[in-house]
């Protein structure tokens, strides 16, 4: 009996450990500008991380529909069908270059309420400076994960990986030219670090395509886009479960950018030590969420090919993983929480704090890793409109209120507004499993509006 979750345990981790390391590189970007920035003081990291939190509310709304791109594909696969599997990419190719270019105007219009919503003159103007560079590179952002995603669909996950581990390299050196002013270039600072994502981003989609295009294997699995393949009910789909997914994912960005000017309303060494803490307890949550988006390939490959039992089995798989996982993770963050912070900034203050509650973070790690993978097998299954709700109610009628009230109300500062965090996602994960249970129940007994 074990063999068989051993095999889908097998099968989970070739998928899931290349977008594991795809998902925590991508989030070291920004970890990496957090870093660098930070030998420059505490108020470089606290106008990025304004910045980044801002930037990402309308990243990840229209990142849904990419999402939705790997989820019908995997679908279209599983049941062997590799002519629809074409027809996807070559409606998700125009779709997403319409969502790209949006995405590009929304976040240059966003970025001026910057000083709207914080008062710290010096912070925004960082702020801002670092945000359009961000903003510009919208579009390439979102080519890139399209074609990522419509390869993961098939298993082929490594590719992504490597594309996303040299864009971070070319995306280090970068800094180091152009934050500091290495090698005669002037000395920009924060600015720098938008300059060098910029480029970094644009180097990772040109690198991904030529990828995909030289290997026989995946490029016998594109087709040249055409305004021809253009079908109302596909991009229909694009739009219902992206809308599902990216809401799902903004609601739950947006609620921590909020969280992010809350504790900057408190002073720049609260702001700094949050975004500190994020940063770390980030990588633990984009390694969580690699696994949920394998989860999400291997279970609508199963789903695509009617294999119930296939479904339930894996599910069980990706619930242990899940779980052992960020139990480790928690373990980790609560013994070397002290040496992670003192990575980021030198001000001993900043760091004592950032120490304290990075401890409190470490609590959430277990509810937050299960709710982004049982969030995966459910997006595997088509099943994205009661998650989009439950996220919704989670993160603004729970998470906000609690943490506004404990931090400014009852007076309990930055530690207060983190235990509103870890409230809400205690309850949306247990909202989550609950969910899950259900649909899974009827997978199970062969409900025909699941499965087809």
């Amino acid at each position: 009996m074990l063999n068989k979750y051993l095999g889908h345990l097998k099968k989970l981790l070739q998928i899931a450990v290349p977008i594991v390391i795809v998902e925590a590189g991508h989030q070291l970007t920004h970890v990496i500008d957090t870093i660098m920035v930070g030998q420059l003081g505490a108020i470089n990291i606290a106008a990025s991380s304004l910045a980044h939190y801002l930037y990402m509310i309308p990243l990840l709304f229209c990142l849904g529909s990419t999402i939705a791109v790997t989820t019908l594909t995997g679908n279209a696969n599983g049941s062997g069908n590799l002519p629809e599997c074409k027809r996807l990419f070559s409606n998700a190719i125009f779709v997403q270059f319409i969502n790209g270019t949006i995405l590009t105007a929304l976040t240059f219009a966003l970025g001026y309420i910057i000083p709207i919503i914080d008062a710290d003159i010096e912070k925004t103007a960082l702020a801002h400076n670092y945000y359009n560079y961000l903003a510009f590179s919208s579009l390439f952002v979102i080519i890139l994960f399209t074609f990522k995603g419509y390869i993961d669909a098939f298993g082929y996950t490594i590719y992504g990986m490597i594309a996303i581990l040299l864009g971070n390299v070319v995306n280090i050196f970068l800094n180091w030219l152009l934050i500091y002013g290495n090698w005669g270039l002037p000395a920009l600072g924060l600015e720098g670090a938008g300059i060098a994502t910029l480029i970094s981003r644009i180097f990772t989609l040109l690198f991904i395509i030529t990828i995909v295009i030289s290997i026989k294997k995946t490029r016998r699995l594109l087709i040249i886009p055409k305004l021809s393949h253009l079908r109302k009910s596909k991009i229909k789909d694009f739009f219902k479960y992206g809308l599902h997914i990216g809401t799902q994912s903004s609601v739950e960005i947006a609620a921590f950018t909020l969280i992010v000017v809350f504790a900057g309303w408190l002073g720049v060494a609260q702001a700094a030590a949050y975004q500190i803490c994020i940063n770390i307890a980030g990588l633990c949550f984009l390694s969580t969420f690699g696994i949920g988006a394998a989860a999400t390939i291997l279970i609508s490959n199963y789903k695509g090919a009617g294999n119930i039992q296939g479904i339930k089995e894996a599910s069980i798989t990706i619930f242990t993983l899940s779980l052992l996982f960020t139990l480790i993770c928690t373990i980790i963050l609560i013994v070397g929480r002290d040496v992670f912070t003192s990575l980021f900034v030198n001000e001993q203050d900043v760091i004592i704090l950032a120490s304290s509650l990075l401890f409190i973070l470490a609590l959430f790690q277990i509810p937050d890793g299960l709710n982004v993978t049982i969030s995966g097998i459910l997006r595997g299954l088509l099943d994205t409109k009661i998650p989009m709700i439950i996220n919704s109610i989670s993160f603004w009628v729970i998470m906000i209120p609690i943490a506004y009230l404990l931090g400014f109300v009852f007076d309990i500062g930055v530690a207060g507004i983190m235990y509103g965090v870890v409230a809400g996602i205690l309850i949306c994960a247990i909202s989550i499993i609950i969910r899950a249970i259900y649909t899974l129940k009827r997978v199970i007994r062969s409900d025909k509006k699941y499965l087809y």
